[in-house]
């Protein structure tokens, strides 16, 4: 089974290794039905529609909450989560957060679904860095289930 494993995570590196990717130098765009900004606590929550687009990255979500001191800390993200690089590479769950610092997203939910063309690998949790392109899909009292189809 061991043996089985290494195999499997090079397939899983190469089919998704360029799943997500967005500029850290690019500007980051936030469009939304409504916005409530509250300067005292660093908080600018997006509802409604919620478009976040850095580079050829795009999030969508029902509502989207922005932490910022001097610059923007990190984004929340809830309700109808997908983050996307194109039609056929995404990922989606239920609650999202990305720290720019970090280049790195978090990606939780019942089920959270990490998808390139037909091919998609499904857990409850994907931590995704953006800089080194690693991701790592986990499952809670369960397996991972992957789905490669050749193409």
């Amino acid at each position: 089974m061991r043996l089985l494993a290494l195999p499997l995570l090079l397939v899983c590196y190469t089919v998704f290794s360029t799943a997500l990717w967005a500029a850290p130098q690019e500007p980051i765009r936030i469009t939304a039905s409504n916005l409530t900004l509250q300067h005292a606590t660093g908080t600018a929550t997006f509802t409604g529609q919620v478009r976040v687009v850095q580079g050829s990255l795009v999030l969508t979500a029902n509502t989207v909450t922005a932490l910022y001191k001097a610059a923007l800390t990190s984004l929340i993200a809830s309700g109808n989560v997908v983050f996307a690089r194109s039609a056929t590479e995404q990922a989606s769950g239920d609650r999202a957060a990305y720290t720019p610092q970090t280049n790195t997203l978090i990606l939780t939910g019942n089920t959270v679904t990490l998808r390139r063309g037909p091919s998609t690998l499904v857990g409850d949790k994907l931590v995704y860095n953006l800089a080194t392109q690693q991701a790592v899909v986990t499952k809670q009292g369960g397996p991972v289930q992957a789905t490669f189809i050749p193409q």
